[in-house]
């Protein structure tokens, strides 16, 4: 029995889920016009909806239309879609969309010679084909470096995009063609026309909750780091030291270091507050390259920083503190600077008393002339 299912029906069903998708991604851009990865997949929808509309009136318009410039579109349209989730997890970078770029353009004018020169359906189809399986590849590969299990999920099914895409451009030479285009109403046609629909909108789904995603990372690095240095503010300082010293093991010992900047207020008033900052920056990145992954980094406020050393006891934060001072006396900073340091190593304690201590200590390197440390 024949199963007929005529273009209003296609047109539909594939119209519901672009256009829901362009009404989200539209308002939400509207007050995010800068977001390229939002333009890009905007404009991928936009060129999918013109692709099918070109599509399913086949036969009532051009052939030029119908088939040419609705699969350059629909080409287009899925370059857009792949560059957007790319960029989306940070891969898009110069180079690679220098590439992507020029594959689509090749792509395009490989397609336009074949429709000039050499339009059978078959070879269409098989071209087609596999261009599609080469523009779908980046997201197999982004979903499987990425540490998002959605983006997994995604790459995963754009790998069965992929695997199909080359096995019908392989058939379209070995099987009849009627069992490859959509426009012989059967079975075939409607099973292939409701995958398109459900895989599309579950594409969009994941897209949206995809940038969902990454702007929920964003939100906790902004709630975390300081926006200056890039290294923790003061609250995720604290929580982070509170917890490992609450849960320290027995005879386990840590330091805390607490430190401040020589003169700052002399060096902002001197050089401005542009180098002031620069001070700050150039300091904290000097510091970080002696830091273990294990070790705590955090700014206080202003130019009063705080570091939790793990697993050192009083002779190797020692030795951490007398390099520290040391490396800074060394940096490419325009502005010269100096560090004075208080010092502490403990067993059990609570992150209040190694403050007190340590700014207790910090006092007394000041009032010992600066640029050293004190321990109490």
């Amino acid at each position: 029995m024949e199963i007929y299912v005529d273009s209003t029906i296609i047109t539909a069903l594939l119209f519901i889920g672009f256009l829901f998708t362009l009404i989200m991604i539209g308002s939400y851009g509207f007050t995010h016009k800068r977001d390229m990865t939002l333009n890009m997949f905007f404009l991928a929808k936009c060129c999918q909806i013109l692709a099918v509309s070109l599509m399913v009136f086949r036969g009532d318009i051009s052939d030029v239309l119908s088939i040419w410039l609705a699969n350059i579109v629909l080409y287009t349209g899925t370059s857009l879609e792949v560059a957007a989730l790319v960029n989306l997890q940070g891969y898009l970078r110069p180079k690679m969309r220098l590439i992507y770029i020029h594959v689509t353009i090749v792509g395009i004018m490989g397609f336009s010679i074949l429709f000039i020169f050499y339009n059978t359906e078959s070879v269409r189809i098989a071209y087609y084909s596999f261009l599609t399986a080469i523009l779908l590849s980046p997201v197999c590969l982004v979903g499987f470096r990425s540490s998002s299990l959605l983006m997994k999920v995604v790459g995963l099914l754009y790998g069965v995009g992929v695997i199909f895409s080359i096995v019908r451009g392989f058939s379209s030479f070995v099987i009849p063609i009627q069992s490859f285009t959509l426009y012989n109403p059967g079975v075939l046609q409607l099973v292939v026309l409701l995958s398109f629909y459900v895989l599309s909108n579950l594409m969009n789904l994941a897209f949206l909750l995809l940038m969902k995603e990454k702007v929920d990372r964003e939100l906790v690095i902004l709630a975390n780091q300081d926006d200056l240095t890039g290294i923790l503010n003061r609250r995720a300082f604290t929580r982070s030291a509170e917890d490992l010293v609450r849960h320290n093991k027995k005879g386990m010992q840590h330091s805390f270091l607490l430190f401040d900047v020589d003169h700052f207020k002399q060096i902002n008033d001197t050089y401005g507050h542009l180098a002031g900052d620069q001070v700050l920056q150039d300091m904290t990145t000097t510091i970080q390259g002696q830091l273990t992954d294990k070790d705590l980094f955090g700014r206080y406020g202003g130019d009063e920083f705080a570091i939790l050393l793990v697993d050192k006891g009083i002779e190797a934060s020692n030795r951490f503190t007398e390099q520290l001072i040391s490396s800074l006396h060394s940096t490419k900073s325009i502005v010269p600077y100096q560090v004075s340091i208080g010092i502490t190593t403990f067993e059990t304690s609570t992150l209040e008393e190694l403050y007190a201590c340590c700014d207790e200590a910090l006092y007394e390197a000041k009032k010992a002339g600066r640029n050293q440390f004190k321990r109490w």
